[in-house]
Formats: structure tokens, sequence, C-alpha cells
């Protein structure tokens, strides 16, 4: 039964399922990172600026880990839709070679480079130290980030998405636990200031991935993690990557544009950065249930496209972009009208309070549109299409973003930056609307008759509310 519940269960039902338990998981994380964030803020202003800057280069972490997990998580629930189970734990063990691989590698770039990386990232003087020791420690401990990161793509893609909650629960709860005790040092335990922080990300995480990689080989679904699969080739590889590849540009990309942000808000004061890091962290919270969806809809998506049901894949798309849509303008209506009780959990600074207020309410005019984008985004890799997911991210951030954030500063000032977030979700509608027709006539079987389709009377109607049922 567990095989065919991605390909015969009701969509409504599966997109239930399987996204309560990543949204609840991704909703506690984010809530977790809000309160890691409060213990640094009450170390000052320049910790909560520090963490800011130190966010690009976690970004750029997380991203290469992501790219290769999204990958992942699209060729593999593609091969399950086919059946082709030996060759899905062959894709599994991959990815685990990969993680293995991005650890090594970013524990070099720590010990050898970290100094020039800040740099490259416009770190400030005034907080070099802080961000040097926070980045330290949190890239000596990256391959207890990529293991868990890609070890949970690769159970998404076999359609379990209460196993990542799990690990995630364990792991964001183990650093709010460590985080006082390390950052303050209370009793024996000695005040490490932002290496304490550092260090209960890092402690916490590697908890977290002796139980993931535990559950993971216990308890199977799909995947049977034969190691006599493992057959290392680079076809796989190359498969991985070329949804992986395109994802891993856009969240390069974004690295870019993080950079660029920071050094036009310190040309401000670093109370501009920190309210842009407090920002960040509030819109993540609201972000998270829509990111469950997201990655909900890709085994689903995925595996509907390799079993040849493009009916599934449209169902799916419109069900969660339908959801996401009604979430975002929940979040709207609470950062519209709670701006200043959030802003003042990490503060009382009052210029602080001001700007946070300003960014919240400037930077999210248009939110709700978010949500069917990032649904979009996610089915084109999920359904292979990486490069036209990597055309749409690209157009929005470099295309959009970019000459927003150049040219409103100049006439608007710091409230410049922030409106630059809410006319780059305004003008991705209209980019986003293109893609999504040209999906859609890809996924359209009868492709000689829709415009009779279209024609016939109450058929929108008719599919619309089709489509609303659960």
């Amino acid at each position: 039964m567990k095989k065919q519940a991605l390909g015969e269960d009701r969509v409504g039902r599966l997109i239930a399922s399987l996204s309560f338990p990543a949204m609840t998981g991704m909703m506690i994380t984010a809530l977790f990172a809000l309160i890691d964030t409060f213990f640094v803020s009450l170390l000052g202003s320049s910790a909560l600026a520090a963490l800011t800057f130190c966010i690009p280069i976690e970004v750029l972490l997380t991203s290469t880990g992501a790219a290769a997990g999204m990958g992942i998580t699209s060729l593999l629930s593609r091969t399950l839709g086919k059946k082709n189970y030996a060759e899905a734990d062959n894709i599994a063990w991959h990815g685990l070679m990969i993680a293995v691989i991005y650890g090594a590698f970013f524990t070099w770039l720590g010990l050898v480079s970290l100094e020039q990386l800040l740099l490259i990232f416009g770190c400030s003087p005034a907080i070099f130290t802080l961000c040097r020791d926070y980045l330290f420690i949190i890239l000596l401990g990256s391959i207890f980030s990529f293991i868990p990161m890609i070890a949970s793509h690769i159970v998404q893609g076999e359609g379990n998405t209460r196993l990542p909650m799990l690990c995630n629960v364990v792991a964001v709860s183990l650093n709010v636990l460590l985080d006082p005790l390390l950052i303050f040092g209370p009793g024996a335990f000695p005040a490490l200031g932002m290496r304490g922080a550092a260090l209960a990300t890092v402690l916490s995480q590697m908890i977290s991935t002796v139980v993931l990689i535990y559950l993971m080989f216990k308890d199977k679904i799909l995947l049977s993690w034969k190691l006599s699969h493992f057959r290392p080739r680079v076809s796989v590889v190359a498969g991985i990557y070329r949804v992986g590849m395109p994802s891993l540009i856009m969240e390069l990309s974004a690295v870019f544009i993080m950079s660029y942000l920071n050094k036009v808000l310190v040309g401000y004061d670093h109370t501009a950065v920190a309210a842009l890091g407090v920002f960040f962290r509030i819109r993540s919270i609201f972000y998270m249930p829509v990111y469950g969806l997201a990655q909900a809809a890709m085994p689903i998506a995925g595996f509907a496209y390799g079993a040849r049901q493009p009916d599934r894949v449209k169902e799916t798309i419109f069900k969660t972009s339908f959801l996401s849509f009604i979430i975002l303008i929940i979040a709207w209506f609470i950062m519209h009208n709670y701006a200043r009780e959030m802003i003042e959990i990490f503060s009382k600074d009052p210029v602080l309070i001001s700007m946070g207020i300003d960014c919240l309410h400037l930077a999210t005019l248009f939110l709700p549109i978010m949500g069917p984008i990032i649904i979009l985004n996610n089915v084109l890799q999920a359904l292979g299409k990486g490069t036209a997911a990597m055309y749409l991210s690209l157009l929005r951030q470099l295309g959009i973003f970019l000459p927003s954030l150049i040219l409103l500063p100049h006439y608007f000032g710091v409230k410049g930056v922030w409106l630059a977030f809410s006319l780059t979700e305004l003008l991705s509608t209209f980019v986003a609307g293109i893609f999504f027709i040209n999906l859609w006539k890809q996924l359209q079987e009868r492709k000689r008759y829709t415009l009779v389709m279209l024609r016939r009377r109450g058929y929108f109607k008719n599919r619309f509310l089709a489509w609303l049922k659960w």
C-alpha cells in the first residue's frame, strides 16, 4: 500500500498528510531560530548585526546542500514513479556521498579561507571578530549540516515528511536548550558569547544527524538501502545536478543579492542591518508553512509526472498554490497589524523598533503573491525542469530585485531598500504567470482540443470546484 500511496491516494489527502509534518517541523525550526536570535540579541545590537552579516555565508552553506537535495528529491521521486526501486537506492547512496564531500570541503574552507570569505561578503571591521568567531565553528562542523539536510531530501523523495520533521524538532530543541548555557555560561558552563551560539548549533545538528541516519535505515518505506545497489556513476550525479545545478545557481544569486543588501544597509548604520536580520527571522516563520506545502508537492508531482499522470500534477499545483496564498494573506495581516509587538521582542531600542516596523510594513505589501510563486518554482524542479525554475528565480532576483535595490534607495533612503522587496513581489507575478502558462500547456494531454474545452460552458468553473475538493 505504501508504494501505491503517491500514485493512487487522493491528491488532497496526500498534500495534507505530507505537508502537515513538513509544516510543523519547519514552523518549529523557524520559531526556535527566532528564540536563538533573541538570545544573541541579548549580547547587544552588534551581535545581532553580526548574526545578520553571517546569513549570506550560512545561505551559501545551506544552498549547496539544498540544491543537491532538490535534485535528489526530483530524480528519486520520478524514479520511484517508474517503480525502479534498485536505481532509487543507488540515487540515495549518491546523495549521502555528496553530503560527505560537501562537509569536507566547507570544513577546509573554514580552516584556510574564513577571513577572506568574510571580506568578500562585506563584513565591516566593527563586527569582524564576532562574525569570525561564530562562522569558524559553524564551518568546522558543517558535515553535520549537510548529512541531515540531504538525507531529509532523500526521505522526502519517497514521501516521508515525518522523519525530517522529527529530526528538525530534535535539532532546534537542543539548540534552544544549549544556547543560554553556552552563550551566557551560568554555573559551571563557560560564557562563550557568539562562539557559544555557534557551538550550540553544531552540537544539536550532530545529535540530529545520528537520530536521522538511525531512523532512516531502520524505518524504510520505498528504499531498501541495500549497499549492493550502490554503483558510483557519473550519469546519476549528472541527473541530480541537471535539476540541482540550476537550483544552486539560483541560491548563489540569492547569496550575491544578500551580500549586496548588507553592503547597502551598512552604509546607513548597523541598526539597519539588525532590522533586516529581525525581518528575515519573522518572515521565515510565515514562509515555513508555504515551504512545507512545496516540499509535499514535490514528491506528489514528481511521482505523478514519472507515472504519466499530468492531471494529478495540475491538481497538486492548484491545491498547494491556493493554500499557500491563503496562508500568506494571514501572514500579511499579522505583520501589518502587530509589527511593533514582534520587533519589541528583540530590542527596546526606539530607533531599531521604528526601522523594524517600517521594514515589516514596506517589504511585505504584496506578500501573498509569493506563495504560488514558491510552489511553481518547486514543482518545476520536481518535474526535472530545473532550468526553467532557474530562469524564473534569476529574473526575479537579478532582473527585478537587484535593479530595485540599486535605484529605490536613491529616492527613498533606507525605506527604498524595504520597498525593493515589495516591488519585486509585484513584478514577479507577471514573470511567474508566463512560466505557469507554459507549464500548463506542457501538461495538457489533449492539446488540440484545449480551446474547445475552455469555451465549453462552465468548464473552468467545474474544474476549479473539482480541484477544491479534498
